[in-house]
């Protein structure tokens, strides 16, 4: 699986949620998109048009991703990644991993293929060889000439093949137009220099600046090594006191989609938690110290086929009364960082992820982001495509 600069478990916001929230265009004056295009650039898996998507992070980066058609026997994948105020994407390509190898260990397509450079062709002429980032690398990457070529033919009907010798993979058009307009909306490229596809439009906007990355410092905590556990007064007083103090009936808890999800299995009065309580399934607190002053306290929030969350709420132990929902989406805590991972399906070539850190006052988001839409690309998603990033400063390097 996939990560971004922390290298670990992370995050699920269910993506099939988030992602099929509907949006307008922001700029009335632009271009219409077809009405069957959905979601927000700045969530989940972002704004998604036909066989394409582009979600874009808070510091105005924004990817771009396209995808074979679903019937093509062949997948593969491109990646455009563009920052605020430069002017030429870096694009990647990726072939499907089970274009590469069969379940057997064999390959699906013949060994001696991939020793040749893969191809580009649009419009069946050929633009040169792409070549990978590095030697043990499965991911290609095409040149500047090669990406601009790409996004002239964004605004007609293309062919976009890789070949390797006699084989091919056409990754679609379908949608291409649409995503790369948003991303000079969100950017403040329409009718500038600077735009992708709307150089020429006349409603003219004011190109954005990239953004810096929040910095978080990163508080020291407990190491899963420690092994520290409450004490055992301490321990039967949060077990005696929390189902009271997080408010288990509150609405943002109980059938509510909103922010972070539901938790029904918090509350013994729910249907939910009634009907997996007659399968035997018991649902308990449990209680993690983060550090000496304060503990986490998590409970199981849904379970699903290939998935479950839990909620985690921050105790301080001055005012235990009080705790802090920090998410109903966890998977998982370690040494001073919240994890959430989901598979977005059971095949598991699509996630969503994010992570909140411990700042010694409380945990802060430190990512978000989900591994591109579910086309069977990769094992773990095909890319890497945030919407919050953050830089932290580890506590041991202060």
């Amino acid at each position: 699986m996939k990560m971004d600069t922390v290298k670990t478990g992370l995050v699920k916001t269910n993506i099939v949620k988030t992602m099929m929230a509907m949006i307008t265009t922001s700029l009335l004056s632009l271009p219409a998109v077809a009405s069957d295009a959905y979601g927000d650039p700045f969530k989940g898996g972002g704004f998604v048009k036909n066989d394409w998507q582009v979600a874009c992070d808070n510091t105005l980066t924004c990817r771009a991703a396209g995808y074979s058609d679903e019937s093509a026997e062949r997948r593969a994948s491109i990646l455009m990644t563009l920052k605020a105020g430069e002017e030429v994407p870096s694009t990647e390509v990726l072939l499907s991993h089970w274009d590469r190898y069969s379940s057997d260990g064999g390959t699906a397509t013949p060994a001696d293929a991939f020793k040749q450079p893969i191809e580009l062709w649009l419009n069946d002429k050929f633009y040169g060889n792409v070549a990978p980032v590095s030697d043990d690398s499965e991911v290609s990457e095409l040149t500047q000439s090669q990406t601009v070529q790409l996004v002239n033919h964004a605004n007609t009907n293309s062919k976009i093949v890789f070949k390797l010798g006699e084989h091919q993979w056409q990754v679609s058009d379908k949608g291409l137009s649409a995503v790369l307009l948003k991303i000079d909306d969100v950017q403040g490229r329409v009718g500038t220099p600077l735009a992708l596809v709307s150089k020429n439009h006349a409603s003219k906007q004011t190109p954005k600046s990239a953004k810096p990355r929040p910095i978080i410092r990163k508080a020291p905590a407990y190491s899963d090594e420690e092994h520290k556990q409450l004490s055992p007064s301490r321990l039967t007083y949060f077990q005696e006191n929390i189902d009271q103090w997080v408010g288990i009936d509150a609405e943002e808890l109980i059938g509510s989609e909103e922010v972070m999800g539901e938790c029904e299995l918090v509350n013994p009065k729910t249907k939910t938690h009634q009907m997996m309580s007659e399968y035997g399934s018991v649902f308990d607190w449990a209680f993690i110290p983060v550090d000496a002053e304060h503990t986490l306290a998590s409970h199981l929030c849904w379970r699903g086929a290939y998935n479950e969350a839990s909620g985690y709420w921050l105790i301080d132990h001055q005012h235990p009364h009080q705790p802090q929902l920090i998410t109903t989406a966890a998977t998982d805590y370690s040494q001073g960082r919240i994890f959430a991972s989901h598979k977005s399906r059971g095949l598991g070539d699509c996630w969503s992820m994010a992570a909140w850190v411990w700042n010694g006052e409380t945990f802060v988001k430190e990512l978000e982001q989900t591994s591109g839409l579910c086309r069977l690309i990769d094992l773990g998603g095909a890319w890497v495509i945030p919407t919050y990033t953050s830089e932290v400063i580890e506590a041991d390097k202060r």
